[in-house]
């Protein structure tokens, strides 16, 4: 029967270094040549989500934004955007709260109002005056604290959006609520004809737990957030600097 793995980035693919070993490609491509499907499901952007998947791996469907665009190739065959109108609330609402750092994603270019590289190390950034910005819509704002960030930020969002804290409570991430890796994933893999319990899901973070908790087996990494942990039905025995994912595939799957 044919299965599909669906693969997280940051923490659960890609090692600290953010690569990813030859050893997790070959069993990848293993894993496909078996008959079996893979798909990617990142909060990264699609500059990033392509930059960063392996060359031999690109031409599988990479979700990005947490849900809200898939990437085909270098093509966007899906998007959900936030309006103009919800995003500028969004940013009042969140400086009310005294958060002043905050991020914007539109047609995939980082625009910020302050310097980004202690949370997105050297992404490229354009600062701006996000509330006189010019645009129609955004796949996603970002909340940045160097301290942990209070869930009032999602409890004021618009009734239209939905966030999620990551990142060791310093990030929110804000999408369009319709907007979810399982969604995504789901719809990709009603289309191809794939049941529920022959998807295999990786993850590590809050991010990751829709698709750990609906998928017919969620996996999660050794260095996951316990949360993830306690609703997985399995955890690797060695963590995303280790290929976990691939040690998983190689013996639960491969040679089952």
């Amino acid at each position: 029967m044919k299965k599909i793995v669906v693969l997280d980035l940051d923490g659960t693919l890609l090692r600290k270094d953010k690569t990813v070993s030859q050893y997790t490609v070959d069993t990848l491509l293993k894993f496909k040549e078996e008959n079996n499907d893979i798909l990617f499901a990142t909060a990264r952007p699609p500059r990033d989500a392509y930059k960063y998947v392996p060359q031999l791996l690109r031409d599988n469907p990479i979700i990005c934004y947490n849900g809200a665009c898939i990437l085909n190739g270098k093509e966007i065959s899906f998007k959900k955007e936030i309006t103009r109108e919800d995003a500028l609330e969004i940013i009042k609402n969140v400086k009310n709260l005294g958060y002043n750092q905050i991020s914007i994603e539109v047609n995939d270019t980082l625009y910020s109002n302050f310097d980004t590289s202690d949370f997105f190390g050297n992404a490229p950034n354009q600062i701006v005056d996000l509330e006189n910005m010019n645009f129609e819509k955004a796949y996603k704002v970002m909340v940045c604290s160097k301290t942990p960030i209070s869930k009032e930020v999602i409890d004021e969002l618009p009734k239209s959006c939905k966030g999620i804290i990551t990142d060791n409570g310093t990030l929110c991430q804000i999408v369009d609520k319709e907007a979810s890796k399982w969604n995504s994933v789901k719809s990709l893999t009603d289309k191809i004809g794939i049941n529920t319990e022959n998807i295999i899901a990786f993850g590590d973070d809050y991010n990751d737990f829709d698709i750990i908790r609906n998928a017919g087996v969620g996996v999660a990494m050794k260095n996951a957030e316990q949360d993830i942990k306690d609703i997985a039905n399995s955890v690797t025995e060695f963590n995303n600097n280790d290929d976990g994912v691939a040690k998983y595939i190689e013996e639960k799957i491969l040679n089952s």
